[in-house]
């Protein structure tokens, strides 16, 4: 059954005594990408009966697991969208 969209959230909380980040998620997107990371067996997993992917998690990372960046827009020229809508459309022929 899973949580409610209104409920499904994911939080990050920096221990600096430990130099480490605690983390709790129940948003299924965010669950799948921290455990591919971690991995099942470096994670605090809590399931429903009958379900196979945690309903929630519990975890924590190094110092350097973590980073702020801010996304970098890219500006292409009038050529280099031409040449990027003819790559797609190839692409779709070919499927």
């Amino acid at each position: 059954m899973g949580y409610a969209k209104s409920e499904q959230e994911t939080t990050l909380v920096y221990d600096a005594e430990e130099n480490k980040w605690v983390g709790y998620s129940c948003f299924p997107s965010h669950i799948t990408k921290i455990v591919k990371l971690l991995g099942v067996n470096n994670i605090d997993a809590e399931y429903e009966e009958g379900r196979e992917s945690p309903l929630s998690i519990r975890f924590e990372l190094k110092n350097n697991q973590v980073s702020f960046r801010q996304g970098k827009k890219r500006e292409m020229s009038e050529e280099q969208r031409k040449k990027a809508a003819e790559r797609m459309r190839n692409l779709h022929k070919k499927k």
